[in-house]
């Protein structure tokens, strides 16, 4: 058997004569001195780990890309931050951006300074509050931007509220493709939210989604083509509610609001219209309101009008329509204006106060499979006026004063007014029969 302490011994002597004994030397003991000191601030943290830039004061004007944050609560008595650069992202982190509460023209909590032939784009602005300016946030010339997380409120205007340019929650002007989400908008002075399209600068393919926009003075949410267009911008998923005035309003003076859609909101206890579409003296065409509760405003649900315009091939479907302080749903084309081609189409429509739906120097729009009942003024389920080639289709009509009264120029399945079985032959079985008890 070997002996392994004896090997080991002999190489350890070995390895002693190649290196010598100094390497044995462990020296002194004693430390040099006293530590240094280690600890940093959390400032001085935050500067050796966060690549951002820190905003501690206001008025703060960003001219290069990257990203920003906020510090701590922050007040101005002009302007708040302004952005001329692409490639931005400012962070409120939570904090709130304050203003002087003077409404005056021009100080804005957010301001985005594009300009034609020179627009700003890829920026985000999120996760705070804006307060007491004349606009909360103003967006010029801004493309395929976020803004996110926001609380929006107490914006005036030192003009008063006849002028639509301040006292806004969110002003989008010719800006293209951005997306406004999960923000709260409330209590300004004007409207929640302004787009607006100018002459050669339009405001196209912007959505507004899962906001709260309610309680600002005049509207909702705001759309307006002034020689220019609206076209393509999309509002789903919003409660927009208590506003003084309308809702939702496209508004096209000499302007296009084309191809927008209204999706699946809560538009309730507005002051004026849920729902305006307004063609003025331009186009309000080919528009969508669809999946969406409209109810207890002071005046109609949804109001088409053409206006010396045009409000043509919109649809309306698949909405709760109620308790609105006139009608339910008016399509209306006096004033040389057109209101055409038109759908309404399986809505639930109730408890409005004098008409269900009403359709006014109207021609060639379809009323299909809308159930609409219990006007609570006695007065018409589905009524028809001044109109021609309206087609009036497997509706029902249920505890309205009088359930039809039909323009002998439209088209109309026939009315079923029987009660019990439903004869399986006659105007019962007919397709495209309307019923009214």
């Amino acid at each position: 058997m070997k002996n392994s302490k004896g090997i080991l011994t002999g190489f350890a002597a070995t390895l002693w004569m190649f290196m010598g004994p100094d390497v044995m030397g462990q020296g002194s003991l004693t430390p040099p001195g006293a530590p240094g000191e280690t600890m940093h601030t959390l400032e001085e943290v935050y500067e050796r780990t966060d690549p951002r830039t820190p905003i501690s004061s206001l008025p703060y004007t960003i001219s290069e890309p990257g990203s920003y944050y906020v510090t701590g609560n922050l007040s101005s008595t002009g302007d708040g931050i302004i952005i001329e650069s692409s490639g931005v992202t400012v962070d409120l982190m939570g904090f709130s951006l304050t203003g002087d509460g003077a409404g005056e023209s021009g100080e804005y909590g957010i301001e985005m300074e594009g300009s034609a032939g020179n627009e700003i784009s890829d920026v985000a602005i999120k996760g705070g509050r804006i307060n007491g300016f004349n606009s909360g946030l103003y967006c010029r010339y801004m493309n395929n931007s976020r803004i996110e997380g926001l609380v929006i409120s107490g914006s005036q205007n030192e003009h008063g509220p006849n002028n639509l340019w301040g006292g806004l929650g969110i002003r989008l002007s010719s800006s293209m493709g951005n997306r406004i989400a999960h923000c709260s908008i409330s209590g300004n002075q004007i409207a929640g939210i302004i787009l607006s399209g100018m002459s050669a600068n339009p405001c196209n393919e912007n959505t507004i989604t899962d906001c709260t926009i309610s309680g600002n003075t005049a509207l909702g949410v705001y759309l307006i083509a002034t020689n220019g267009e609206c076209d393509g911008n999309t509002i789903s998923d919003c409660t927009i509610s208590n506003n003084g005035g309308k809702g939702v309003f496209l508004m096209c003076y000499q302007g296009r609001c084309k191809g927008n859609t209204i999706a699946d909101c809560s538009i309730n206890g507005n002051g004026d219209h849920g729902v305006f579409l307004d063609g003025e003296s331009g186009q309000c065409n080919g528009n969508t309101i669809t999946g969406s509760t409209i109810s207890g405003g002071g005046h109609i649900g949804v109001y088409l009008r053409g206006e010396s315009g045009q409000c043509n091939g919109n649809t309306i479907t698949d909405c709760t329509i109620s308790e609105n302080g006139d009608y339910g749903v008016m399509l209306d084309g006096r004033d040389s204006g057109q209101c055409n081609g038109n759908t309404i189409q399986d809505n639930r429509i109730s408890k409005n106060t004098t008409k269900g739906i009403r359709l006014y120097h109207a021609d060639g729009n379809r009323v299909e499979a809308n159930n609409v009942w219990g006007t609570t003024g006695g007065e018409y389920g589905i009524q028809t006026t001044t109109g021609t080639s309206n087609f009036i289709l497997k509706n029902t009509c249920v505890g309205n004063g009088t359930n039809y009264e039909l323009d002998s120029n439209d088209t109309a399945g026939p009315i079923v007014s029987a009660s019990g079985y439903l004869s399986a032959t006659g105007d019962a079985s007919h397709p495209w029969a309307n019923f009214s008890r």
